[in-house]
């Protein structure tokens, strides 16, 4: 047998080797390091040795299939079972680790260990008012993601203009609940997709509804109907948008955004430094709170040349917010859905 004939026939045993099951029965390595024990120990409140790795039990080559951002599986004497898992969001992985409590079927909590997103746009991933969703939730049925509000027990709010970030994550936490439907509960529990799909159906995905909703740490303060908008003391700004098509002449018509916040809270502008402007689309726009109150700076506006604004689908109703001393646009939110006010003043 010559030097060729020796590697192809070494690779091939190797691959079949990696097809055998481990320890007689599972799929996975197991990947329960010291750092992924401690982290299910936080979660739990016990000691990282507590927590026995039982993945090549746990993963059979079903199971590691119907499930594949589980990468590894532990559990104490105590009845607590911790799951480690890896889904693929909007950049990579998100790596996980989630606590389900085998007495009540009730998850303990959710941390986040480490994920690829932009920081810009997901860097609420790790705040306890988002992870603390997870805890408390019945591993006996799949979460679902929300857009603004939660309207049932297993519904998860995403964060704001990141969505997708979120959807892997609820992925991964839904492939733990899946295994330990079946792996614990006995049960068949449905499959749960590694990656987010980009495929959204007919009518998936947020809808402009002729309102803006005030949102801050998660949470829908209010919604402002544009009728109430409309109400407000209007004014016309007249501008020359600069951009890679050419020059565009707008005639906008729209409010100040402090007097559109005004109409929720008028103590909004004191108690947080800056917001976000979120577009349908998921465009976001970054606006301090210095600048929301500067004379003449940031507006909501309705109208353009005399005509309402056209939403995504084409019908009146949209809102756009325009910052004046922004001659190229590159921070006017179109098709705008939500305001999300960020960075509380201590008091």
């Amino acid at each position: 047998m010559d030097k060729a004939s020796r590697v192809i026939l070494l690779i091939t045993l190797l691959a079949a080797a990696c097809m055998l099951p481990l320890g007689g029965c599972g799929y996975k390595t197991p990947r329960l390091g010291p750092d992924e024990a401690g982290a299910l120990a936080v979660i739990a409140g016990v000691a990282p040795e507590d927590f026995r790795d039982v993945t090549t039990e746990a993963l059979t080559k079903e199971r590691a299939d119907k499930f594949p951002a589980v990468v590894a599986t532990a559990r104490t004497d105590a009845g607590l079972y911790g799951f480690i898992c890896e889904p693929v969001a909007y950049s990579g992985p998100v790596k996980l680790a989630l606590v389900i409590d085998g007495q009540s079927g009730m998850s303990i909590g959710m941390s986040i260990m480490g994920h690829e997103e932009t920081d810009h746009y997901v860097r609420d991933v790790e705040s306890p008012w988002f992870t603390g969703r997870f805890a408390g939730k019945d591993a006996g049925a799949y979460l679902q993601l929300a857009r603004l509000e939660a309207r049932n027990a297993q519904d998860v709010v995403c964060i704001t203009g990141a969505t997708v970030t979120t959807e892997g994550i609820v992925n991964g936490v839904n492939a733990a609940f899946g295994l330990y439907r079946e792996f614990v509960c006995g049960e068949d529990a449905p499959p749960v997709p590694l990656m987010v799909r980009f495929d959204p159906g007919e009518g998936d995905g947020p809808r402009e509804v002729g309102r803006l909703a005030i949102r801050a740490y998660g949470v829908v303060l209010g919604e402002i109907p544009l009728s109430e908008i409309r109400g407000l003391p209007s004014v016309k700004r007249t501008l020359s948008i600069h951009s890679s098509a050419g020059v565009t002449q707008h005639s906008f018509r729209g409010a100040l955004l402090a007097d559109v916040l005004d109409l929720l809270d008028p103590g909004l502008k004191d108690r947080y430094r800056w917001l976000r402007a979120v577009g349908v689309d998921e465009y976001i726009s970054d606006i301090t709170m210095d600048e929301v109150l500067k004379e003449n700076c940031v507006y909501l506006m309705y109208e353009d040349d005399g005509e309402a604004l056209p939403m995504k689908n084409g019908e009146p109703g949209a809102m756009r917010v325009v910052i004046l001393d922004d001659m190229f646009g590159q921070r006017f939110t179109n098709y705008l859905l939500e305001i999300v006010l960020e960075e509380e003043v201590a008091r």
